[in-house]
This record gives C-alpha cells, structure tokens and sequence, in this order.
C-alpha cells in the first residue's frame, strides 16, 4: 500500500498560538512533564458554581494557560531570563463535581496538600474565590506550619456563611474561624468603599487583619508596600502564600470579573507588587482566581490574568537568580 502525497504548506501543530520563532522562548517551552525538581506548578481548578454575582470563571484555567503560555520568558525591567533555570510543570486541572460545593473542595485540598509535600511551589489558576479556602487548607496541612496570607481583592471575603451555605464570599472568615490561619498573618490589598459592609469590616478588624484600602496602593510606592506587607505575612510564619482576586483591578482594566470594580487598582504597580512579594523565598504560591472568560469579549481580562500569574513566574525565577541588572533577589527557593 503506497502513502498518499505530502500536502505542501503544512507543519505539525505548535504548542504556543503564535508564529513558530526560534528565537523566541516562551512560558509554554518551559513546561517538563515530569513534576520532580520543579519548582512551580500550574494547578487549573474549573469550577464557579459557589460563586455570589456573575458566572464564568470555570472558563478562566483554559484561556489563562492560552495567553500565559504564549508570553516570552524574559523579562527586560529585571533582566530575569525563565529560561536560564525556573523549572515548571502544569499538573492539569483538578477533577470537579459542579454540583458537589464540599466533595471539590476536598479534591482541591488533597491535590494542593500532596504537591505542596513533594516541594512544589503551585500557581493556582481558578474558579471560583471560595477555592482559597481549600487551597490555602491544604498548602497547610501539607507544609504542617503556619502561613501567612496576602489577599488582593476588593472584598473581605469574610461573609458568614449563612444556613451553611459557602460561597465566593465566605473563604477567609472560614479559614480564621477554624484556626488555620491568624488575622495577624493575613493582609487584604486594594479594599474598596462600597464594596464591604460595616459589618464585615469589624469582623476583620477583630481579627487584626491588616487592611490596606485601593486609595492606599494608589500612592504607595511597591517597594515599601512589599516590605510592609512582608514584616507581617513573614513574621512567626513558615512562608506565605498569595491569594489575588481579579476584581481587586479598575473595572475598566478587569471587566470580564464576577463583581467588576470602579476605582480599583491599576495593572502596573500591582504587577511590580506581585513580583516582588513573589520574589521572597518563602512565598510557597498563588491563586489567582475570579477571571471570567464569558464576560470578557475583548479579552483585556484574560490577558491581564496571565500577566499576573507571569509576574508572578518573573519573581520566582529571581529567587536565588542573579539578573543582568546586577539584581540579587536571595538565597535559592527549595524545590
């Protein structure tokens, strides 16, 4: 039997959307297959279905990888070069029960609770905000020690959960009712007035939660911010991790949001400040969370998402790596 003819103007199918360049490295040719002696991990959790307003955001793993994996993976500001030593793996997506709020979470908190026990560091590309409380849960009971927690959102999040319900908006008041975290340990970043009742702000306050307004950050230079911040995730804890929000952004930024957010904070300080904070050794990951792909036509959001979770690569690649800027970010990540 003979083989049919080529076909003239075909090649196999690329990995990254864009153009083949040799000369370009991007996140996607990064990306092992095998997880040992990585040290990030791309963990997608499709699920929305404990969301309070707008749906969508189980959309959100699929179109973040899409517009992550195609960015480059140097960064010209820092002079950071991902290619020169950050080794990363995607695990895939945990496998969901839309209709089960509690059998996900538990899924959710053995998948971070075993990847955090091999020593990965995860970027945790959501679904729904009520995930943080089962990520953070089992980033816990994997390491066995206390954490600290850095919460960009324009929301507490500390909404009771009321006839047992939990939502979008309960994870953070679950998670310092049980114990696993302390209110001394968590910092909220880019609150908004008219968002967050009185109600919920004194239950923030009386649990010494460290509550940073968006009109705050709006002025506030990114390097002190992080050092202010880090005095209190880093204290009396074993590591932080960072739970982002995508709401927390100007509404006109991040439109394609559950909860958009007008007067909320502006994508290049907010970078800078992932970036550094995600630059400290003892950032054990993030979730970024809340992306809603159905109500972003345009695709602003999503590509603002993945250059979230890229500054967020940039700084992991600068712990322990030396830039061309002459920049010593620290001693090296464990693994």
């Amino acid at each position: 039997m003979t083989s049919s003819p080529a076909i003239p103007w075909l090649r196999p199918p690329e990995r990254s959307p864009v153009p083949p360049d040799p000369r370009d490295v991007r996140i996607v040719d990064l990306l092992q297959t095998d997880p040992a002696g990585a040290h990030v991990a791309v963990i997608g959790i499709p699920f929305d279905t404990a969301v309070i307003g707008r749906r969508g955001a189980r959309e959100a793993p699929a179109a973040i990888r899409r517009a992550l994996y195609r960015m480059t993976a140097f960064d010209l500001e820092s002079g950071i070069d991902l290619a020169e030593g950050l080794r990363l793996v995607d695990l895939g997506d945990v496998a969901v029960v839309h209709t089960d709020i509690h059998e996900t979470h538990r899924r959710v908190m053995a998948v971070l609770r075993e990847a955090t026990r091999q020593g990965l560091r995860s970027l945790v590309l959501g679904g729904d905000h009520s995930l943080s409380y089962a990520i953070l849960r089992g980033v816990i009971e994997g390491l066995g020690k206390p954490l600290g927690v850095i919460q960009f959102d324009a929301h507490h999040d500390l909404r009771e959960p009321l006839e047992g319900e939990i939502t979008s908006g309960t994870p953070f008041r679950r998670l310092l009712e049980e114990g696993l975290i302390e209110g001394r340990h968590l910092v909220q970043i880019g609150l908004l007035g008219g968002r967050n009742s009185r109600a919920y702000y004194e239950v923030a306050r009386r649990y010494g939660v460290r509550m940073i307004p968006a009109a705050r950050i709006h002025r506030e230079d990114p390097e002190a911010l992080t050092m202010q911040v880090l005095e209190v995730v880093a204290a009396e804890t074993d590591g932080f991790f960072i739970s982002f929000d995508m709401d927390v952004f100007e509404a006109a930024c991040a439109p394609g949001v559950s909860a958009p957010s007008p007067g909320g904070l502006l994508p290049a300080p907010t970078l800078a400040l992932v970036r550094r904070l995600a630059a400290h050794p003892a950032c054990w990951g993030m979730d970024l969370m809340e992306t809603a792909p159905p109500l972003d036509p345009d695709g602003r959001t999503v590509a603002l998402a993945a250059a979230v979770a890229w500054a967020f690569l940039i700084g992991r690649g600068m712990v322990g790596m030396k830039s061309e800027s002459g920049i010593d970010a620290g001693p090296p990540a464990v693994p």
